[in-house]
């Protein structure tokens, strides 16, 4: 009976995990190409929304003859597999609708944040391998931007390790469905929106060119893979703000003791896609209105660092009060 029972626990582990890797992998070129439709809309210019044009480029970019210069073969060949299996890893530990996936014990932010790290420095190798001037200068750019939100990341890590019930965001949920939130709700927002300006670069003009030139080296599969990982990047950030702010609206299904639970699934999936895409507009209004400008990576640090600041002066005040 217990065997029975522990079979059936693992059947519906890997039926909610497949549905959420599905809706993350597939849907993340439509929220790449809303925010990217946002900013234009936001900065003037007018044009259709298209829904599936970013998964055109992508399957465009696939069928170019793969190119890789002698220099760097072997790490190209390489490095963008790499950074899509870490992002990935890290979107399988980021709750979507649900919970009751594998990995929820590893499921906290320096796990997290290290996967997104690790694929954050594959794609900037990348740019190194071929020894080429402008690949390589796009990417010491870049890699100084990472270094300076380093500190951004690591006040974060501190603040949601005194947050997170077990110091993960399955811990999180469950507490936000059966306690108060509000002694940290503001805290956990302030650092959600610390995390955005740390590692979503997306939807700025200058970000989005240092990455083309990046990748000026790569054509055909390597550089669709090492596009996609990229996106697959800014999704997650994005997912990981958005479970900080509305950790309420993601669901603990037991399929095992209930029949009736493809509604509050059915309704967790809409609601994801809604909070996507309100994230999607929040992002791409923060790129255009805040931190357009020559110092955007500047701004970046210093703003993420100021909203990581408050939530810890919030949370040890609020506490402080309780």
């Amino acid at each position: 009976m217990m065997e029975s029972v522990l079979l059936a626990a693992r059947m519906q582990a890997a039926l909610l995990v497949t549905c959420h890797l599905m809706l993350v992998l597939l849907t993340t070129p439509i929220w790449i190409g809303l925010l990217r439709w946002i900013a234009t809309v936001m900065e003037g210019e007018r044009r259709p929304l298209d829904m599936t044009a970013h998964w055109h480029a992508l399957r465009h970019a696939w069928r170019q003859p793969g190119v890789r210069s002698a220099a760097g073969a072997h790490v190209t060949a390489l490095a963008p597999w790499l950074a899509l299996a870490a992002a990935m890893g890290a979107a399988m530990l980021v709750p979507s609708f649900s919970l009751g996936m594998p990995g929820g014990d590893l499921s906290d932010l320096l796990v997290v944040g290290g996967l997104l790290e690790m694929a954050f420095l594959a794609l900037v190798v990348v740019a190194f391998a071929a020894g080429l001037p402008r690949p390589g200068h796009a990417g010491l750019r870049v890699a100084a931007g990472g270094l300076m939100l380093q500190p951004v990341l690591l006040l974060a890590c501190a603040i949601l390790g005194m947050c997170l019930p077990d110091g993960t965001l399955a811990g999180l949920v469950r507490q936000a469905h059966v306690a108060d939130m509000n002694v940290i709700r503001v805290p956990l927002a302030l650092v959600a929106g610390a995390l955005v300006l740390a590692g979503v670069e997306e939807g700025s003009g200058t970000g989005t060119r240092l990455f083309s030139i990046m990748l000026e080296d790569l054509a055909g599969p390597d550089r669709a893979v090492a596009q996609y990982a990229r996106d697959l990047l800014t999704v997650v950030w994005m997912m990981l703000a958005r479970d900080l702010i509305w950790p309420e609206s993601i669901v603990e299904p037991d399929i095992l003791a209930h029949a009736r639970v493809i509604g509050p699934l059915a309704g967790a999936v809409l609601l994801w896609g809604v909070h996507m895409l309100l994230a999607c507009g929040c992002v791409a209004g923060v790129r255009v209105f805040v931190l357009s400008g020559l110092r955007h990576g500047a701004w970046r640090a210093g703003l993420g660092l100021v909203c990581a600041i408050m939530a810890g002066v919030l949370l040890f005040a609020g506490r402080g009060v309780g």
